[in-house]
């Protein structure tokens, strides 16, 4: 079910009620059916992978936990694990890509297209599962020894879409701890869904119809229009993955979890490095601890370092989708990267504030260019509006207005802090938080009916 959608708030209501009238004993296994109601809800037959992906790993972890150093056991079990789930994502995602990329370049193909649905969360919940059997690999957790927290672990419902990425030893201990219901955290939790609505429902779907009509015909639009519409698609996908970032931890929050921050500012940011440092910070830090650390890091010098980068950034990009626009988008950031580090300003600041502004708008337009790699249907797209936005290309006009002024009160809202101060008064106002509560469920199905149904950017991931 949809966060922007009636039954997903009559569902958490439930869920929070029931959650705190059950004896402490029945709370991890009521949590763990209703997170498997909420996948359900898309469809049972692919949640039987979701099953598959928490039992193997299951198994493979309490394997590594039980054999000792050096036993060949315990390799053979990461290897399965890691085979298993990257083995899914082969499949599901990425086997009708390579075969046609393969048939391009040499006129074979090597096997049939297999035109599978793309399982709703599998990129996330993968890389979560993953994520335990190597840090059980590592020695930083042992394994669990009861199923019931791996399964609840990697189907809990708030984050088992997109996000954030959790490590077990930061989600488990907390769904173990004999939570009572706190008043504070419970109004925390109703600010933050709230405000993660009003920003996918008033904000990001706003711009939705304007990057919909330039990115869907393109050749017809002047450049004028495709540059006002990657500067929506920037307002947009911010509005659209934060606001349902804030909606995950809000609700985990009102079930006594605090799920870690996957935003901070990013918009604010003064070079790329810093942008990846607040930007999906949950897959930033797991691409850099199970994957670029895995290579070397920036232990083996320059050179490596760069390639290091490179090969992250790249398979970060082919993670949001299979494509060579995805590829490209991925190649790019890892460049621009790579270069902050040889120009020594990956983590430099300017000490005047004008050079702190060219900093900043040079960082947030690097950023928009990324974006049209990041949204084209294909990389001949992204190429084209390139193209006709540095020629400014005549066409179909429509002003920059609105998608500038969405992007100022945006930059406005982070530089103020407005989210921590709308957090702030519903912990501290009882009476705020049940009208803004009473107001969400009443109002919100009734007027944003038709924007229910649209569906976040990243559940497509």
């Amino acid at each position: 079910m949809l966060f922007n959608s009636t039954i997903f708030l009559v569902f958490l209501f439930v869920v929070v009620t029931l959650h705190y009238g059950l004896p402490l004993r029945w709370r991890r296994y009521f949590l763990l059916l209703a997170s498997y109601v909420f996948y359900w809800y898309w469809d049972v037959e692919l949640s039987l992978l979701l099953v598959a992906s928490t039992a193997v790993d299951y198994l493979c972890a309490r394997t590594i936990s039980r054999s000792p150093p050096g036993d060949i056991r315990r390799k053979l079990a990461l290897w399965v694990s890691l085979t298993f789930n990257l083995g899914l994502l082969g499949l599901f995602k990425y086997a009708d890509f390579f075969s046609s990329t393969i048939a391009e370049i040499t006129g074979v193909t090597p096997w049939p297209a297999l035109d599978l649905i793309l399982p709703l969360g599998i990129s996330f919940y993968t890389f979560q599962t993953m994520s335990y059997t190597i840090d059980v690999y590592r020695g930083k957790i042992r394994a669990f020894e009861d199923p019931i927290d791996v399964a609840l672990y990697v189907s809990f419902f708030p984050q088992l879409v997109a996000g954030p990425i959790v490590r077990a030893d930061v989600l488990v201990p907390q769904i173990h701890k004999a939570h009572r219901l706190d008043p504070v955290l419970l109004r925390a939790g109703i600010a933050l869904v709230v405000w993660g609505l009003c920003k996918k429902v008033l904000l990001a779907d706003s711009m939705a119809p304007i990057v919909n009509e330039a990115y869907g015909n393109v050749d017809a639009m002047s450049g004028l229009a495709l540059l006002s519409a990657t500067y929506a698609f920037a307002a947009q996908i911010y509005f659209d993955f934060s606001g349902y970032t804030d909606i995950a931890i809000g609700s985990a929050l009102m079930l006594g979890v605090k799920l870690p921050k996957n935003f901070d500012s990013p918009y604010l940011s003064l070079s790329m490095g810093e942008f990846w440092r607040r930007w999906h910070i949950s897959l930033s830090t797991w691409l850099r601890d199970y994957l670029y650390i895995s290579l070397g890091g920036s232990k083996r010098g320059s050179a490596r370092t760069y390639i290091n980068l490179m090969i992250t950034m790249s398979l970060g990009g082919l993670w949001h989708g299979a494509g060579l626009n995805w590829l490209a988008w991925g190649i790019f950031l890892g460049s621009i990267l790579s270069l902050e580090r040889m120009l020594g300003i990956a983590h430099r600041r300017a000490n005047s504030i004008s050079l702190r502004l060219l900093q900043w708008f040079v960082t947030f337009h690097l950023i928009c260019f990324s974006w049209i790699l990041f949204r084209a249907a294909d990389l001949e797209q992204a190429k084209t509006i390139m193209h006709r936005i540095a020629v400014m290309a005549p066409g179909y006009e429509f002003s920059l207005g609105w998608p500038v002024a969405i992007l100022a009160v945006l930059i406005v809202v982070e530089l103020l802090g407005l989210r921590k101060v709308w957090v702030a008064r519903f912990r501290a106002s009882p009476r705020l938080a049940f009208l803004a509560a009473l107001a969400t469920c009443l109002i919100f199905p009734m007027i944003y009916s038709g924007a229910s149904n649209v569906e976040f950017i990243y559940f497509q991931f």
